[in-house]
């Protein structure tokens, strides 16, 4: 069961990808992925095959796109690059620091000699790479002015060169791919993706991708994770492929590190080296000894899969809908009201259903007689009587955060709300969520707002465009949305609904016939357009397991997914659905 969820959610993963082809008018085109090594850390070796070189009589025009094109190749201080330039101008170039990528590159000539010129190049910009690997997405033209000059009868690069790397983004697209490192969540109950983006022309993967571990998260993640590998921690030597199978790793300053913690971090290095296709079994030896004596020969996934980043659902409960103000399950074709009064209510509006499909959530219209504010938001055991626990005159579709204790919901589309009820139907909290930080990038009513699975992350829909933020606890335990994302830089409007496929990735329903589903992966890849075939726009709600997508259109609930472990390439009918204005609803 496990295996066939997993070959599922690769499935959709693909289909997200592969369907990118039709994107969206105003956005740039998704890379492909496979295989791996981030900014600057190679080893000094001659520039690999996949980048231009000079040729003989270029003009200059042609020069300067392929300098651009060349300097991705980030080995002996981008030396393909360095071989553009003049010596002068090599040596007094900062490659150090972030890259920018450029798209719709234009380079336009002014002053003119036999001898030199001075060339203005500008384009798209879509993302910062740090020397970290971590994309960072923007948006904006930007300008920047180069100075040529022939030397031996050959044009060549004589600066001034900005301080960093200027990338074309279409070579960078074939020359890097993205992966994941993982670290525990701040209640060690979850893994948390930190994606990076690594240089394709490198060997040595899995030895990059530990140091990358061992050195901690991305600063936006340091205040949402923890790192099990002390600050002294280092790989002894590197990675060894076993004849039988699997690799050896050689850890060193792991001394005084508990059991829990060296099995959390052991569930990092496994999880990110499969994730990144670096197959078992995996024999982690710390200071000359195992890192557990349990698992001398060789640490399998299965031994770390409480902390699968990606695990089977909980529950094989699928499908609801909110139809006629109920809540009702999708089975067999049919659709059946859900035992107790969510079922039989006329009054619902949104709802969330927890992973284990234990928990439900649910915003109705208040009934209550008086002057009452118009909605409530409630919580309760699936089945079973919900409880009442904020009201206000409006409220978003509610948010189970990771477990089925809390949930988090926006009142009044500007009250970031967290509610937590403890186990057995205990106590009831409602803590207001510090939000400021969202307002630094985006004004308007929040109308949507979704927690990742792993419970670190936030993606919210503010006046219509998308806002991603990273979730951390306070010191005095009230939780705050920080290093918010941009609607500029994430390049999404008049979106409408939003959901988490996977930990990485969401699907976002727009108000537009182009592209009305669109994906956004967490990695700093422009977004891009869901197929749309079979679609009846105006779309207005969508939600995501591992392995479906459902959306809500004009006529009803239709389905993307796989089938017989291929991408679909159109939407079906979810048949008793249709016609009904029904409302999707998964457990998650």
């Amino acid at each position: 069961m496990y295996e066939r969820s997993r070959t599922l959610r690769t499935g959709i993963v693909l289909a997200v990808i592969i369907a990118a082809a039709a994107l969206l008018s105003s956005c740039v085109s998704i890379p492909n992925n496979s295989s791996p090594q981030p900014l600057g850390s190679l080893e000094r070796h001659q520039p690999t095959r996949n980048v231009p070189t000079p040729r003989p009589d270029m003009d200059p025009e042609a020069l300067v796109r392929d300098f651009l094109k060349a300097s991705v190749q980030p080995g002996s201080g981008h030396l393909a690059a360095r071989q553009f330039l003049t010596q002068e101008a090599s040596n007094s170039w900062d490659d150090q620091g972030g890259a920018l990528l450029l798209d719709e590159i234009n380079v336009l000539s002014d002053n003119r000699t036999d001898d030199t010129i001075t060339v203005r190049v500008n384009g798209e910009n879509t993302g910062e790479l740090q020397p970290s690997g971590q994309l960072i997405p923007s948006s904006g033209r930007i300008e920047t002015r180069l100075s040529l000059r022939k030397v031996d009868g050959q044009w060549r690069i004589d600066g001034p060169l900005p301080v960093g790397v200027v990338m074309d983004r279409e070579q960078f697209e074939s020359s890097y791919r993205p992966h994941v490192l993982y670290y525990p969540s701040t209640d060690d109950q979850h893994l948390v993706a930190d994606p990076r983006w690594m240089y394709s022309g490198g060997d040595q993967l899995a030895d990059q991708l530990i140091g990358l571990l061992i050195a901690g998260p991305v600063d936006d993640l340091r205040g949402a994770v923890t790192n099990e590998f002390p600050a002294r921690s280092s790989l002894h030597g590197s990675i060894e492929s076993l004849p039988t199978g699997g690799i050896r790793l050689d850890l060193a300053g792991l001394n005084g590190v508990g059991d829990a913690e060296r099995n959390r971090l052991a569930a990092q290095i496994i999880w990110t080296l499969s994730e990144s296709d670096i197959t078992g079994p995996y024999v982690i030896d710390a200071d000359g000894a195992p890192l557990d004596e349990r698992h001398s020969g060789g640490w399998q996934t299965s031994d770390v899969e409480s902390l699968d980043p990606s695990p089977a659902p909980d529950s094989p409960m699928g499908l609801h809908i909110i139809r006629g103000g109920s809540l009702s399950l999708v089975a067999d074709n049919a659709v059946t009201p859900v035992p107790g009064a969510l079922g039989s209510t006329r009054s619902l509006l949104s709802a969330d259903i927890s992973a284990n499909a234990r928990r439900v959530a649910v915003v109705s219209q208040n009934t209550a007689p008086g002057p009452a504010p118009r909605l409530a938001l409630a919580v309760g055991d699936y089945g079973a009587a919900v409880t009442p626990v904020l009201e206000g005159e409006m409220i978003t579709r509610p948010s189970f955060a990771g477990d089925d204790q809390t949930m988090w919901a926006v009142v009044d589309e500007t009250r970031v709300t967290q509610v937590t009820q403890g186990a057995g139907g205990g106590q009831i909290t409602e803590t207001e969520v510090d939000s400021s930080a969202i307002r630094a990038v985006a004004q308007g009513p929040i109308t949507e707002l979704q927690v990742s699975q792993d419970g670190a992350r936030a993606a919210m829909i503010v006046n219509g465009q998308v806002v991603l933020a990273v979730i951390e606890d306070r010191a005095d335990g009230r939780p705050v949305l920080t290093n918010a994302q941009g609607a500029a830089a994430l390049n999404i409007s008049g979106a409408v609904s939003l959901d988490w496929l996977s930990s990485e990735m969401l699907v976002i329903a727009r108000s537009a016939s182009d592209g009305p589903v669109v994906q956004l992966r967490i990695d700093g890849t422009p977004p891009g357009a869901l197929p749309s075939g079979n679609l009846s726009p105006p779309v207005t709600a969508v939600v995501a397991g591992q392995s479906t997508i459902y959306a809500a259109d004009s006529r009803g609930v239709l389905r993307l997914g796989s089938t017989n472990d291929e991408p679909d390439q159109y939407w079906s009918e979810v048949t008793p659905t249709m016609g009904s204005g029904a409302i999707p609803v998964l457990p998650h």
